[in-house]
């Protein structure tokens, strides 16, 4: 999908497709009686400053206008959302979701359909819609490159990166097949409207091909720019808002805007909550345009609605993709959803051969 985020945020988004199904076993944590009371709603989220934009755009306006009090909870989990659910118990209302557990919950049965009638997201893009969680915000993901070497000549699509020979320089990958698997078809040369289903056996030909030019394969977000930062690499994948930052602390360094990876900051309902109607009241504000062009303003995340970029402030506009771009491409979690375990092993392994 950083204001700007934080470590805790980006690893939170994608960490559920590095973790499987071993995560659903963790223990939930009980909520403080006061948030079981009459007009509140109780909503999980991240943290950071994603939270603070949120409490600024979302809960607050929300409270003032409908009377509901939003207490805040940071921390949301899978597993913990099926602990309460499945022991009927259920402390959450509203929890953010990522983009894996939208369909992981549907599945399982842990998540309230949207009820249509009380939340309106006609004009939403169509990757932002699911029948039981409401889009909010997309973040998205591109090459970082640096400014002040390379005679100015980069990589600034994904056969670009592939092309070590006619655009030389040090690669730096991310060390999760997630995100990993769709570059490399992309590098490949297919157009991210193909990408989906995912051909497994050319993605991993087109990776055997880029990892003698890959000098890092990166866990962690900030070393994704720290090491473009400190000459150790050249172009590597990361967020928008990574970049963001580097260019505010002065630091020579760009981002490509063509074919960049999207996704969808979630908020869904828990099935059983006794205070659904409020819930999905929460809900409809999150998808109001108005709402989400104040949200976007305060994280330099998109709307998810094509107009409303128009709406958003044009310092902030500038970091935004353009959600209706067919050369950008929306995860597809979907697809990922019951074939993350086997080809993250099989991506391990090939790291590893």
């Amino acid at each position: 999908m950083t204001v700007c985020k934080d470590e805790t945020l980006r690893a939170s988004r994608r960490r559920v497709l590095t973790t499987g199904a071993a995560a659903l076993a963790a223990p939930f944590i009980l909520i403080p009686g006061r948030a079981r009371g009459a007009g509140k709603v109780v909503v999980v989220n991240f943290g950071g400053s994603m939270g603070s934009a949120k409490q600024q755009a979302i809960y607050t306006p929300f409270t003032r206008e409908t009377g509901i009090e939003v207490v805040v909870v940071p921390g949301p989990d899978l597993a913990k959302i099926r602990a309460q659910v499945q022991s009927r118990d259920v402390e959450w209302d509203v929890v953010d979701l990522l983009d894996a557990w939208v369909p992981a919950g549907a599945r399982l049965g842990l998540l309230e359909p949207i009820d249509e009638k009380i939340v309106d997201r006609s004009g939403c893009i169509p990757f932002a819609r699911h029948d039981f969680a409401v889009g909010g915000s997309i973040y998205a993901g591109g090459i970082a490159f640096p400014t002040d070497r390379l005679g100015g000549k980069v990589a600034m699509t994904w056969p670009d990166f592939w092309n070590v020979a006619g655009i030389p320089g040090r690669r730096g990958l991310r060390n999760r097949v997630t995100d990993t698997l769709e570059i490399a078809l992309m590098g490949d040369g297919v157009a991210p409207k193909d990408v989906y289903p995912c051909d497994v056996e050319r993605a991993f030909k087109a990776l055997d091909r880029i990892k003698p030019a890959v000098s890092h394969w990166i866990a962690q977000t900030a070393q994704t720019v720290s090491l473009i930062q400190s000459n150790e690499t050249d172009f590597t994948f990361t967020y928008t808002t990574r970049v963001k930052d580097m260019q505010r602390a002065g630091v020579p360094m760009g981002y490509s805007f063509k074919q960049n990876l999207l996704g969808v900051g979630w908020a869904g309902v828990l099935k059983g909550t006794p205070r659904k109607e409020a819930a999905m009241r929460l809900c409809a504000y999150i998808a109001k345009k108005d709402r989400q062009v104040e949200l976007a303003n305060l994280s330099v995340d998109a709307p998810c609605y094509v107009d409303a970029l128009a709406k958003v402030d044009p310092e902030a506009r500038k970091w935004m993709p353009d959600v209706g771009d067919p050369n950008n491409l929306f995860v597809n979690a979907e697809w990922w959803d019951t074939r993350v375990d086997d080809l993250t092993r099989r991506f391990k392994e090939w790291l590893l051969a």
